[in-house]
């Protein structure tokens, strides 16, 4: 599954914030220095996913606020745990 991603860095906390032009906007405690925002981001998904943190891809972005994330796994169970994070539920 491909999430597409608004990454905002140097955050207070990691956490969902709601959809933003068709990407889930995310704020990432993490400062984007040595790929330390991405690993984050990444650690993030994986966790509100359900999947280990080797099934979460940095695909486009790396450098950018804009983000594309591969998701392996189940795509029906991470796509209802994906639209629940966009929606702002726990």
């Amino acid at each position: 599954m491909i999430v597409r991603v608004k990454a905002v860095p140097r955050s207070r906390r990691t956490a969902a914030v709601g959809v933003q032009d068709g990407a889930v906007r995310i704020q990432i405690a993490a400062a984007p220095h040595k790929g330390q925002s991405n690993a984050a981001l990444c650690a993030y998904l994986a966790d509100v996913a359900g999947v280990r943190a080797s099934a979460v891809r940095l695909r486009r972005g790396s450098s950018g606020a804009r983000k594309l994330i591969e998701i392996d796994g189940d795509p029906a169970a991470i796509g209802a745990r994906m639209a629940r994070l966009a929606a702002g539920l726990p």
